[in-house]
């Protein structure tokens, strides 16, 4: 839990050293219905800015070690651990995100270009929760393993889409490649250790 706190602290703590860097656009991203959009944020808004990113940043980190438990070993203490810090980490990016920088102005929520998948992640809100309240509790019926695995490919599609494909600095593409990567190696690696002990 301590890595977590400290991750968010560190998001935090960056946003006020870059906040004047430029490394976010403070235009949202174009899209065919707006081709050419107009600055979104101001001095008070800037600075939620780069808190909303660098704790959404925060959340994915979390998010790698998370999924290499739960894809090569699965759910267990370890797994956990990351899997809830990314929930806590998930959670503050969403409360910047929409109290911070956006206001709570839903309206503008919904149709900001800068939101890529708002339903879907605010279905992951409560969602992730139980999850996690289920593997506290130590359940580990049949339905509860199934949801887990929708879960985890639902959540994985919703940062690797926000990160890899739709993130802003390169930075964030390499998290969420670093993400695929690890995802990818956590299924094989299990397998070929079986492979080679059966030849």
């Amino acid at each position: 839990m301590g890595l977590g706190g400290a991750l968010i602290a560190l998001a935090f703590w960056a946003a006020t050293v870059f906040e004047g860097s430029g490394l976010l656009s403070t235009v949202p991203p174009a899209t065919e219905a707006n081709p050419n959009p107009q600055p979104d944020t101001d001095e008070t808004t800037i600075l939620a800015l780069y808190q909303s990113a660098f704790t959404a940043w925060a959340a994915l980190i979390l998010l790698i070690p998370a999924y290499a438990y739960y894809l090569s070993q699965g759910a267990n203490r370890a797994w956990l651990v990351f899997w809830t810090v990314s929930y806590l980490a998930y959670l503050v990016h969403l409360y910047v995100s929409a109290f911070l920088f956006f206001g709570g102005d839903f309206a503008w929520m919904t149709s900001s270009s800068r939101v890529s998948a708002f339903w879907p992640g605010m279905l992951l809100i409560p969602w992730w929760g139980v999850d996690i309240a289920l593997a506290f509790k130590g359940l580990e019926a049949r339905w509860v393993r199934l949801q887990r695995g929708i879960l985890h490919l639902g959540t994985f599609v919703l940062f690797f889409g926000g990160s890899a494909i739709k993130g802003e600095t390169i930075t964030i593409k390499a998290l969420g490649v670093a993400l695929a990567l690890v995802a990818v190696v956590s299924v094989i690696k299990p397998r070929l250790s079986v492979l080679r002990k059966e030849a």
